[in-house]
């Protein structure tokens, strides 16, 4: 390879990331789109905790009545109260199971009949992870957690889609939100499996967003770093770990302008960041020391406990 063929290398690449900017920071100067006209209802699973509340909490400050879907009836009510009372609009609640999958379409289509106006907003939000990361081999229980892992972040959205989104169809407006991870789109050993479940939420969400863009619904998903939860572990918010709240309201602002995003600046940063070190071949080894010293500590606590 001659000088002239590495300046052209180095023009193209340059032009890549030239492009790739440009298209980031557009979104900046483009306009979300508004779900307070996308119908009068949202539907929100895994609502009761983390980031399913925190969206279930910002959708209902911009006036949308919400379904809440989880399993625990009496956490169901009790965020329901909670809603109504702060931003007084209507709640239904649907208790389901997702780890038993052959229910979950029927009862949430029994759930939503009836409701007095249109269903606009659909987050596919409820999930499971590991307890702690592991080699896949070494997962405690491996059978029934590969049940119950593919079951809750899989075909929990194949089926809360197919029982929301016909009537967005019909409508044509509507807006269905996946929530994935930022462990889904770089390597992340020692919670395999779960970052796998999340990149079929991404490819899913890619394809479904091609099918229905022309008959008006806007599917988007949104691969977060860590966010304060129960899910994540992490207990207080900094400037790179947010409240679920302001997760919400910032994924929000960024809804129609990407299709698989973090939904938050900060964790772009972050992105960047663990990109570069794929670039220059590090990155898979570097998630691996990291996470398998959280391992280590959760083994330790674990056998300390016993």
């Amino acid at each position: 390879m001659g000088p002239l063929d590495l300046e052209v290398l180095g023009l193209l690449f340059a032009g890549y990331w030239a492009v790739r900017i440009a298209l980031y920071f557009s979104r900046f100067f483009m306009t979300a789109v508004d779900v307070s006209k996308l119908g009068d209802w949202a539907v929100v699973t895994g609502a009761t905790d983390g980031i399913g509340k925190g969206f279930a909490k910002e959708l209902a400050s911009k006036g949308l009545n919400i379904v809440l879907v989880s399993r625990t009836l009496s956490k169901l009510q009790d965020v329901a109260k909670e809603i109504e009372e702060k931003y007084k609009v209507k709640t239904q609640v649907i208790a389901v199971d997702f780890t038993d999958p052959d229910s979950v379409h029927q009862k949430i289509s029994e759930g939503i009949q009836g409701l007095e106006g249109s269903i606009g907003v659909l987050v596919n939000n409820v999930g499971m992870s590991y307890n702690h990361p592991e080699f896949y081999l070494q997962i405690e229980d491996l059978e029934k957690f590969n049940k119950d892992i593919v079951s809750m972040n899989v075909s929990s959205v194949l089926n809360t889609t197919r029982a929301v989104m016909p009537g967005m169809v019909e409508r044509k407006r509507g807006a269905v939100l996946n929530i994935s991870s930022s462990s889904s789109l770089h390597s992340c050993p020692l919670l395999t499996v779960y970052a796998a479940t999340k990149a079929f939420v991404n490819h899913f969400t890619q394809d479904m967003q091609v099918e229905y863009k022309s008959k008006g619904i806007v599917v988007q998903a949104f691969a977060p770093y860590y966010v304060v939860s129960k899910l994540s572990k992490m207990k207080s918010a900094s400037f790179f770990v947010p409240t679920p709240e302001t997760y919400a309201k910032s994924a929000l602002s960024t809804l129609g302008l990407v299709t698989v995003g973090t939904g938050y600046w900060p964790h772009d940063i972050m992105m960047l960041g663990v990109n570069a070190l794929g670039v220059i071949g590090i990155q898979g080894p570097h998630v691996l020391k990291n996470l398998a010293k959280i391992r280590k500590r959760a083994l330790a606590r674990k056998e300390k406990s016993n």
